[in-house]
């Protein structure tokens, strides 16, 4: 099949937005469902500001008839490694301008794209992507010279309230569900981390990006048109314990 011919297919395709689409699980949801979706991507690395409101607006003006959308950009700084200059920085001495760009990216943008889609379309399924951070606080003693910053935790429970009211409010229409996320290993950890994570979890290992898709293929499904508004963790069973 040639490119032209292809892209035709595409169009015919029901169109799927992914938010942070260049990212670790945006880039691997993006490379899945490409034959099963004509993806929409949006992330910074392709010049998308999704902090511009009136960028987010015009985009979402301009591309309707969507079928759903993967809320996945985020703001999350990670540890340094072993060596490298330390962010440990305790919580009460936290910039409010730091504060705020979580809350900005991790809160705010992702309203914002949520209610353009609203705003543009009359029905759709829209997957928010949280972390266990935004539902229990982290264990610290696995941080050596790094503190998980409280606005991550803070932002990211923001976001999981924000799908529940969504989904309540725009209801039956519109389908909200939220995926939390355990840790993925991003090549980037030192072995003293993992080691302290891992402790933690009892599947005992993090997880690998490729198992996170069947949640989204589930969440996205039209056969799973009774779920909304809930959590769907996946994160080893950390946080049954």
């Amino acid at each position: 099949m040639t490119k032209k011919n292809q892209h035709i297919k595409n169009k015919n395709l029901p169109r799927l937005v992914i938010t942070g689409s260049r990212g670790l699980i945006g880039s691997t949801l993006t490379s899945y469902f490409k034959d099963t979706f004509e993806v929409l991507e949006l992330d910074l690395a392709l010049g998308h500001n999704l902090a511009d409101e009136a960028f987010v607006e015009e985009w979402f003006q301009k591309n309707r008839n969507l079928y759903g959308m993967i809320v996945c950009h985020a703001y999350n700084p990670i540890a340094p490694l072993a060596g490298t200059k330390s962010r440990k920085i305790e919580p009460h001495a936290i910039s409010l301008d730091e504060l705020r760009n979580y809350f900005e990216i991790n809160s705010i943008s992702a309203f914002d794209v949520c209610r353009n889609f609203i705003k543009n379309n009359t029905e759709g399924i829209i997957v928010t992507v949280s972390s266990l951070y935004g539902t229990v606080a982290p264990h610290h003693d696995i941080y050596k010279n790094f503190t998980k910053p409280i606005g991550y935790s803070m932002s990211k429970a923001s976001l999981n309230m924000m799908t529940k009211y969504l989904a309540t409010y725009y209801a039956p229409h519109f389908r909200f569900n939220t995926v939390v996320l355990g840790g993925v290993p991003a090549g980037k950890q030192d072995a003293q981390f993992l080691a302290g994570y891992q402790k933690h979890v009892p599947l005992k290992r993090m997880m690998t990006v490729r198992e996170v898709i069947s949640v989204f293929d589930f969440l996205l499904d039209k056969r799973s048109s009774y779920v909304t508004g809930t959590e769907v963790f996946v994160d080893g069973g950390w946080t049954a314990w």
